[in-house]
């Protein structure tokens, strides 16, 4: 999964990586590419590569097993993949692409770009279909 968080202050980018961390838990992905650019200032990259974000991202319950930053403006995170995840990930994709055409919830709207939200049933969250972003039921 990719994340794009280099035009957000550092206090929004990781909550913005926190909620993708757990987005990953949820649906089985245990690899987080996060791009945060580098030319522009580097507080987002070095805080993603410091051990004070290891200890907040351990605080929130996401185990990091690997830090790759072979990239300037990009860090990718190995995941302890979860228990619960690999049995709620038995679906396959073109199943759940269909659960979500069919699971369209009107008065739901998404805070960023104002679309109606998809209720993913499996795991009680609403996702954005134009964003990605997820909220919890």
């Amino acid at each position: 999964m990719k994340l794009n968080v280099h035009k957000l202050f550092l206090k929004d980018a990781l909550d913005e990586i926190m909620f993708k961390f757990d987005e990953c838990k949820e649906i089985g992905d245990n690899r987080l590419e996060v791009i945060h650019g580098y030319k522009h200032g580097t507080k987002i990259r070095d805080y993603l590569r410091s051990e004070g974000f290891l200890n907040d991202a351990n605080q929130n319950g996401h185990i990091i097993l690997n830090k790759n930053f072979s990239d300037n403006g990009v860090t990718i995170f190995q995941l302890k993949p979860s228990i619960k995840s690999s049995k709620k990930n038995q679906l396959s994709k073109s199943e759940s692409l269909n659960n979500i055409n069919q699971n369209k919830v009107s008065g739901i709207y998404c805070i960023k770009c104002k679309e109606v939200m998809i209720l993913l049933k499996e795991f009680n969250w609403y996702k954005c279909p134009k964003c990605g972003k997820l909220t919890k039921r």
